[in-house]
C-alpha cells in the first residue's frame, strides 16, 4: 500500500498518512493520541458553492448506520463517527474504521483457485450476516474486497466501503451502483434487496476469475444503461477459464441471472455452495 505522510490532526486524531482519495473523500491512517491505537479515517468536507447537496456527507452517515449494527470478521469494523456542525449545518464528517493494510481483490488477485473460492465464501458469509441484520451492501465489486495477510481469526477477506449500503427494500432516488456489476433493478431505480447483492457478488466472482466483466445493463465506460432485453448472454466462466469447475461456473451464472426471481435465493445459499466447492477444488494456479 502506498502511503504519503502528513503532519495534520483531524478530530483529535494524529494523521500518519494519506492512504487514498475517493470522489469527495480522503482516507487517512491515524493514531489515537490517548490509546496509541491506529485506525483508518474517512474524511468528507461539504464545500459551499462546489457541492450541489450534502449527499457525500449522508453516504458516510449511511455507512456508519450499517456498520454499528454489524459484527462479522469478514466486514471491516466501524469504530466511531465524528461530525463538525458550525451553528446548524453539518460541514465535515469523519468515519473512523479498522485499519487494514492490504490491497484489494481487483489490485492483487490470488494465484491459486482454492484461495479464490475461500475468499468468495468468506465474503458471501459476511454479506449473509448483513442480510440477517436487515442491510444490503449494494456495491459489491472486486475493489471492495481487501485481503489482509497474517490476521488473527479464520477469515482473511474483508468487505469494505458500505457507502451505498441501505436497509433491505430501499428505493433510492438516483441510480447507484458500479458499471460491470450493477443489477437491472438498480439501473431501474427499483427496490434494492438481497437478490441485488447476489447479482453484484456474482459479477464480482466473474470479474475475479476471468479478469473481464459479465454482461450487465451498465457497461464500464458507458453512461447510459441498456435495457434488459439488450444485454447479451454472458459466456460461462468455465468456457473462459479451463481450471474452473462446472459447479463454480454454474454458481456464478446462477447469481448473475437478469430476472431477479431466478437468481440463487439467498447469500446464505451462495456461501454454503462455495464452502462445498472449496472442499473439492484443487490448489492449482488459475
Amino acid at each position: 500500500m502506498s502511503l504519503r505522510t502528513a503532519a495534520e490532526e483531524l478530530f483529535g486524531y494524529k494523521v500518519i498518512a494519506l492512504l487514498g482519495e475517493g470522489a469527495r473523500s480522503k482516507l487517512y491512517a491515524v493514531k489515537d493520541r490517548q490509546s496509541g491505537a491506529t485506525y483508518a479515517l474517512k474524511h468528507v468536507i461539504f464545500e459551499e458553492g462546489r457541492d450541489k447537496d450534502d449527499r457525500f456527507l449522508r453516504q458516510v452517515e449511511t455507512e456508519w448506520a450499517a456498520l454499528k449494527e454489524l459484527n462479522h470478521p469478514a466486514i471491516r469494523r466501524g469504530i466511531t463517527l465524528k461530525r463538525e456542525r458550525p451553528i446548524v449545518k453539518m460541514t465535515e464528517i469523519a468515519l473512523v474504521l479498522e485499519l487494514i493494510d492490504s490491497s484489494t481483490l481487483e489490485e492483487s488477485p490470488p494465484r491459486h483457485l482454492r484461495d479464490y473460492v475461500r475468499i468468495f465464501a468468506e465474503v458471501a458469509e459476511g454479506m449473509a450476516h448483513m442480510h440477517e441484520k436487515g442491510f444490503v451492501h449494494a456495491d459489491m465489486k472486486t475493489g471492495n474486497i481487501m485481503m489482509p495477510e497474517g490476521r488473527a481469526g479464520s477469515a482473511h477477506a474483508k468487505i469494505i466501503d458500505l457507502g451505498q449500503s441501505c436497509k433491505t427494500g430501499t428505493v433510492k432516488p438516483r441510480t447507484q451502483g458500479s458499471p460491470g456489476y450493477m443489477a437491472p433493478e438498480q439501473a431501474a431505480k427499483e427496490a434494492i434487496v438481497e437478490a441485488t447483492d447476489v447479482y453484484n457478488f456474482g459479477c464480482t466472482m466473474y470479474r475475479a476469475l476471468t479478469r473481464d466483466y459479465a454482461e450487465t445493463v451498465l457497461v464500464p465506460g458507458e453512461n447510459k444503461a441498456r435495457a434488459v432485453e439488450e444485454v447479451p448472454a454472458t459466456v460461462p466462466v468455465a468456457q473462459r477459464v479451463q481450471s474452473v469447475s462446472g459447479s463454480l461456473s454454474d454458481l456464478v451464472s446462477e447469481c448473475i441471472r437478469l430476472p431477479i426471481g431466478k437468481r440463487v435465493p439467498s447469500m446464505q445459499k451462495v456461501a454454503q455452495r462455495l464452502r462445498a466447492i472449496e472442499s473439492q477444488v484443487s490448489d492449482e494456479i488459475l
